[in-house]
């Protein structure tokens, strides 16, 4: 498997495995030097009408958006809408809101012009309009260009809420060519978190006969290689770099949009990103990139993940792990005081089995012990964290919590209780279930990763 194109469209990988699940993608993305100019032909193609509304931010307006909506008014009746009650722009209520009242019942299509948020914004409301949009995107930032689910933030909660994905991804490599560093190594980062998201979806797989797609796994793979191949292109920010973590973040998109879900993308690496995310917006306090925060999670996910396959294991008794759990009203004083109440009983409610039963907290015990060589077999493809450290320190990108304006107290709260945030399983809940994590996350904290 491997990328093509037809002129400046890129070829979906044709599906080889036999998931019934999966869905069929109708969307066309286009990438090049210039394409903007080609952009109304490239909508055109793929979505009906002639009045649109454009949704931008403040900033990309005024470096793009003159340029933009000149050529969108060639073939187009143009509308737009920047929301502007925050700064930086938030994916909340209020932008929402401020996108659905400049709506008119005319407006046929939408068009995001931007990264994450706008993208979200705008899926968010094109899902529940039942308009189709068109996604120019302006920075390799982030795999959510193809989601079907919006993470939105509502009273400094994160949460997911059903989207669309758009009919058509256009993509200038002389615009994302202008987009800050940081956001070209928050998209590396991101990439880098499918090592966490494919080794818990294997794990899970082991523990608890989670339906795993290998080719969902075969398209974070490509991803993965991509980016570590053309590291010193990225680090020049050439047009190959770009294209590069670009093309990656799209092949992980596709994986998501197959899956139906976030599990081939996402696991407690993008928990631990919205963990501190959600702490410092309660805090009131500016919080790191949702890339910058994955891609150093996933550094104390691998540094967990070599812990826990090494670990001697020998005087272990499952009556004595057992013995020790945490009641039901432990569990969620827990919760409750690491997320705050409201965002805690949000946690609780949405995640109500994960209090598994001591019949259940056995079974796995005793399937973990019994798989252990087939699953350190099956993880062996997990990099050294220092191999990755050297990647972003390449980059010169952060390399610890500290980097990112996360102190030694936020970090041990989101390694403990990140896990939490979904239901997902992770390597986090099995450390938690042998009963090893408290030891093994005060060991990370006191030998902070250099």
């Amino acid at each position: 498997m491997k990328i093509e194109y037809n002129k400046s469209q890129l070829i979906l990988p044709q599906v080889t495995c036999s998931c019934a699940h999966h869905q069929a993608i109708d969307c066309d993305i286009h990438i090049g030097s210039h394409i903007i100019n080609e952009m109304n032909q490239l909508i055109m193609k793929k979505i009906k009408g002639t009045r649109c509304m454009l949704i931008t931010d403040k900033n990309l307006f005024m470096l793009f958006g003159e340029k933009i909506v000149d050529i969108l008014k060639k073939d187009f009746n143009v509308s737009i809408c920047v929301p502007n009650e925050q700064d930086p722009l938030r994916p909340d209520q209020y932008a929402i809101g401020e996108v659905m009242m400049s709506l008119s019942n005319d407006i046929e299509f939408l068009i995001a012009f931007g990264s994450g948020t706008i993208n979200d914004i705008t899926r968010y409301v094109a899902h529940h309009c039942c308009l189709p949009f068109a996604s120019i995107g302006t920075a390799p930032s982030m795999d959510g260009y193809l989601s079907v689910v919006a993470p939105m933030l509502k009273d400094d909660l994160k949460i997911n809420k059903p989207a669309k994905y758009p009919s058509v991804c256009i993509f200038d490599t002389e615009i994302l060519k202008t987009a800050p560093s940081d956001m070209v190594f928050a998209g590396f980062g991101d990439v880098i978190g499918k090592y966490i998201a494919k080794a818990d979806w294997i794990l899970s797989h082991h523990i608890n006969d989670e339906s795993v797609c290998p080719f969902c796994l075969e398209l974070d793979d490509m991803a993965i290689t991509l980016c570590e191949e053309n590291i010193d292109n990225i680090k020049e920010k050439n047009s190959a770099g770009i294209k590069a973590v670009l093309e990656a973040l799209l092949l992980t998109g596709l994986a998501m949009l197959l899956n139906g879900d976030s599990r081939p993308a996402a696991s407690n690496e993008h928990n631990m990103g919205h963990f501190i995310e959600m702490k410092k917006l309660q805090a009131k306090l500016p919080h790191p990139s949702h890339g910058e925060a994955v891609g150093i999670s996933t550094l104390y996910c691998l540094d967990l993940y070599q812990k826990i396959l090494s670990y001697d294991f020998s005087h272990f008794n499952a009556d004595d792990i057992l013995s020790k759990r945490d009641t039901k009203q432990i569990r969620e004083q827990k919760i409750l005081r690491a997320y705050g109440e409201e965002v805690g009983n949000a946690v609780l409610q949405g995640n109500i089995e994960e209090l598994i039963t001591a019949q259940e907290h056995l079974k796995r015990l005793e399937t973990f012990f019994r798989k252990r060589a087939l699953i350190n077999k099956d993880l062996a493809f997990l990099p050294q964290k220092e191999d990755i450290i050297h990647l972003f320190s390449f980059l010169d990108g952060p390399v610890k919590a500290s980097d990112i304006m996360v102190g030694d107290d936020l970090l041990k709260q989101a390694l403990l209780y990140a896990k939490d945030y979904r239901s997902r399983y992770n390597v986090f809940k099995l450390a938690d279930e042998l009963g090893i994590l408290e030891e093994l996350i005060d060991d990370m904290v006191l030998h902070e990763l250099k």
